[in-house]
């Protein structure tokens, strides 16, 4: 079995950044080269967008070597530390490692479109006998294969978004799983055109249903509707919705980045005054979002 990968360039040992931390740390190119595989290796499996929410040590434990290193690795423009948000990002990560954890977003979605087509493939000697008299059959076939108002055209026919076949079949076992509500309508929701329009939807679509069980936000199982709505996904993986609704943060209601209650509460009432304040933003964020 293959198992997981990254692309690799034969020539990374002997590139001017490599060979530049070999000199500015001391250390062995293959120290060097394989630290940063550590860090490359772990943010493909575990980012959709190059980003991870750590601190400089943390990554140090994770990946090898300290915070000088690492600091060493973002003065060649290989990594950006952003301390006071607490995240580590990888520059140039959609042109360099995107695409193996596409491919991988993608082989589960056909992985499972493929099962489910399988269970829903009548089986041999199980098939149905048409009903009705041998002209009203001929009738029905004839009229299947010349009306454009046959089941099987409406189903295929224009007003049907391309793609839309693949993202139903993919909703089902989203939803088989308990993760979403499901979606009885024959057609669309009206906003997936736009959606299959935006480039690179359908691979964020496909990494959202796999993100999906990591959202704890949600009381209800999210809608297809939803899903499609404009910039949902991105929250999806951004990971807007991980955390269950009215959950006090840690440390007391108020975050370290929030404002100061306003002037004159003090105690218990300025965390109440806070929590309120959260609560009704995250509320009016669902209600724009949805």
């Amino acid at each position: 079995m293959a198992g997981e990968w990254i692309p690799y360039d034969v020539c990374l040992p002997h590139k001017p950044e490599v060979l530049e931390l070999v000199d500015r740390t001391g250390l062995q190119p293959d120290q060097v080269v394989g630290r940063l595989l550590m860090l490359w290796g772990w943010a493909a499996l575990n980012s959709s967008d190059g980003t991870a929410r750590m601190s400089v040590r943390l990554l140090a434990k994770l990946c090898g070597g300290d915070e000088e290193f690492w600091r060493e690795v973002e003065s060649v423009g290989w990594l950006v530390i952003d301390a006071e948000n607490g995240t580590v990002a990888i520059p140039g990560w959609e042109r360099r490692f995107s695409q193996a954890a596409k491919s991988r977003a993608l082989s589960s979605v056909r992985h499972q479109v493929d099962k489910a087509r399988g269970a829903e493939r009548p089986q041999p000697g199980r098939v149905a006998p048409p009903t009705g008299t041998p002209r009203a059959l001929e009738r029905r076939d004839r009229g299947d294969r010349n009306s454009s108002s046959s089941p099987r055209r409406a189903a295929q026919g224009p007003e049907q978004p391309a793609g839309w076949d693949d993202i139903r079949t993919a909703w089902a076992a989203t939803v088989k799983k308990g993760h979403g509500k499901p979606w009885g309508l024959p057609s669309a929701p009206g906003k997936l055109a736009a959606r299959l329009d935006e480039d690179g939807w359908f691979d964020k679509f496909t990494a959202a249903l796999e993100r999906l069980p990591s959202c704890r936000y949600f009381r209800d199982p999210v809608t297809l509707p939803q899903l499609v709505a404009d910039g949902f996904v991105d929250k999806v993986l951004g990971g807007q919705f991980d955390n269950p609704r009215d959950q006090r943060p840690a440390g007391g209601y108020r975050a370290q980045d929030d404002k100061p209650p306003a002037e004159g509460f003090k105690g218990k009432d300025a965390d109440d005054f806070e929590y309120t304040r959260r609560k009704m933003i995250e509320q009016l964020r669902q209600e724009v979002s949805t």
